[in-house]
């Protein structure tokens, strides 16, 4: 069943940051690899109010529930982006306006035609909300993956809870997505075959052509191109099959082998994370198993 638009709006709002004490950053600062990753997620999440640009394209917005949705998704990541910026501000590196301009003018020519592009999938596509909703779901669990291990990896007291705030936020995306993702796959065999052909053929890390390409292979390889970050991505993986007519894709490891291939050849190699990201998982709250492997209400409560 999907999740109620209600338990979304109840638990929704403003990422709440004004008690994390950033300048903790400048005494304590994060490796280079790190902050790297964060310069990605800080592009991605900024870079939703677009997303939403596009999805109001689709013919679900005479769907009250969807817009609703589509919302308050763009308000929570909008705050996560400056949550983002303000880490890497202390580290002196590009944040906010700055970055975003240039990504803005990087991708200009794909920036002015999406809309129509989007407008002719959702009227010319049959199914493509199902494609949609799924394809929302695989992103968001593998970002809140993606910050899962990186707060493992930099293992620095703010930026774990701050990622760990930001996991819950996505957790309650995750769980909506992928809640209407299987009611509309389950009944329906053509919504199924329209899916699997989109993922197959036109699936990439959320980002891919969003920022340079080099950037999203650099922090889907670091992130998951080794020890924990493989586990992880099994899980994802175990998500995905567990939609209706979608097992065996392997979708995601294809793409972070593909990434480790990408870096390798531009950059020579793939750093190594810290070997004490990999030596203990504890059962942390906002673990991304706790938050985004059901469509139930506990998923929409669970710490992601």
């Amino acid at each position: 069943m999907a999740t109620s638009i209600d338990k979304f709006q109840e638990q929704g709002g403003r990422l709440k940051t004004d008690d994390l004490d950033f300048d903790l950053f400048r005494a304590q600062p994060l490796d280079p690899s790190v902050l790297r990753c964060l310069s990605y997620m800080h592009d991605i999440e900024y870079q939703t109010v677009l997303y939403a640009r596009e999805m109001l394209m689709l013919p679900q917005w005479k769907d009250p529930q969807f817009t609703a949705f589509i919302t308050l998704w763009n308000y929570e990541e909008y705050w996560h982006g400056q949550a983002l910026g303000r880490v890497l501000q202390a580290h002196d590196w590009p944040a906010h306006d700055e970055r975003l301009t240039e990504m803005r003018r990087f991708n200009k020519r794909y920036l002015f035609w999406s809309p129509a592009i989007f407008w002719l999938l959702g009227h010319g596509v049959r199914k493509f909300p199902a494609v949609h909703m799924t394809w929302g779901a695989i992103n968001e669990w593998t970002a809140n993956a993606a910050y899962n291990r990186l707060a493992r990896i930099a293992d620095h007291p703010v930026l774990t809870e701050l990622l760990g705030r930001i996991m819950r936020q996505e957790g309650r995306h995750a769980a909506y997505y992928a809640s209407h993702a299987r009611d509309l796959l389950e009944p329906d065999r053509t919504a199924q075959k329209v899916t699997k052909w989109f993922l197959q053929h036109e699936w990439a890390p959320v980002g891919n052509g969003d920022v340079p390409k080099i950037e999203t292979s650099f922090a889907t390889a670091y992130l998951f191109g080794s020890g924990e970050g493989l586990e992880l991505i099994d899980r994802v993986e175990d998500r995905i099959d567990a939609l209706p007519g979608l097992a065996g894709l392997n979708l995601v490891r294809s793409a972070i082998q593909q990434s480790v291939r990408h870096v390798v050849a531009e950059e020579g190699f793939v750093p190594a994370v810290p070997a004490r990201a990999d030596e203990r998982r504890d059962d942390r709250d906002n673990d991304s198993d706790n938050d985004s492997d059901s469509d139930s209400d506990e998923a929409v409560t669970a710490g992601r």
